[in-house]
């Protein structure tokens, strides 16, 4: 996808991953929706052209209201990037029901919910000049989407479903100029940790993980090349590829090794 002058809505927009991709986008010449729920926080670091739509996205009435204050103010919308989420280091068993199906509802339902709302309009739009594709919806999973963490199955769960959603998406309009993308990164350094819903990662990853952690920049030059490539999926660093890879492979000795982190084996 060429960005110059393409209308791009980013969730999560007011740190880390959205916010390095917002400036990111910017500079690439989009034109910005930022949406979180923090508004000062996304008026923060917003340029005067962007329009700042800070609620709930898990308001139904406030996710109409973002896509219809979207088409106000550009007319089109050529770019969804589902960027919301949260984590959850609960054992699926021990965790709260109500914790559950919230992790649910942001890292999955809402980011269908939006495509719902955004697929609609870009098969309606015009094609702009130059253009292979009428829109794309890019879903930022996670690493473990492609592969199940012990100590974040429901996170796993929930961020599996997504990538094989954004799979589908692609598929159901494959020949409507509707692209998908699944981003799945590994460790980013972000708040993402102290945000999540409940529970902590394991001790020894919590000592080794920075070793492997990329910044939210690095994250964002990667989806920004995935977009402008129209690529299927994107796993930042590229290197967790070999554990994809592994898992598909030596499914046995991987679950073991991850086990043994998660002080589960």
């Amino acid at each position: 996808m060429e960005l110059q002058n393409r209308v791009a809505l980013v969730t999560g927009a007011s740190r880390g991953i959205g916010a390095a991709l917002a400036r990111q986008l910017r500079e690439a010449g989009c034109l910005l929706v930022l949406c979180a729920r923090n508004e000062e926080a996304l008026r923060a670091d917003a340029d005067q052209a962007d329009l700042v739509v800070a609620g709930d996205l898990l308001d139904a009435a406030f996710r109409a209201h973002l896509m219809r204050a979207t088409l106000e103010r550009f007319g089109r919308l050529d770019l969804l990037v589902n960027n919301a989420g949260v984590g959850h280091y609960r054992s699926s068993i021990e965790a709260d029901s109500e914790e559950i199906r919230a992790l649910w509802e942001l890292n999955f339902f809402v980011p269908l919910e939006l495509a719902r709302l955004a697929v609609p309009h870009m098969l309606e739009q015009p094609q702009l000049p130059g253009a292979r594709e009428l829109g794309m919806v890019v879903n930022v999973s996670s690493i473990a989407g492609k592969v199940t963490l012990p100590w974040f199955t429901m996170y796993s769960a929930s961020k599996y479903a997504l990538c094989s959603w954004t799979e589908g998406l692609r598929m159901e309009y494959l020949g409507r100029g509707i692209r998908t993308l699944a981003v799945c990164p590994g460790y980013v350094k972000t708040e993402f940790q102290a945000n999540a819903l409940s529970g902590a990662p394991p001790t020894p990853l919590a000592r080794s993980k920075d070793r492997f952690a990329i910044t939210p920049e690095a994250c964002a030059r990667a989806i920004i090349r995935g977009i402008r490539g129209n690529k299927r999926t994107v796993v930042t660093p590229a290197s967790n590829w070999a554990l994809v890879v592994a898992s598909r492979l030596l499914p046995g000795v991987v679950e073991r090794r991850l086990a043994k982190i998660n002080g589960s084996a």
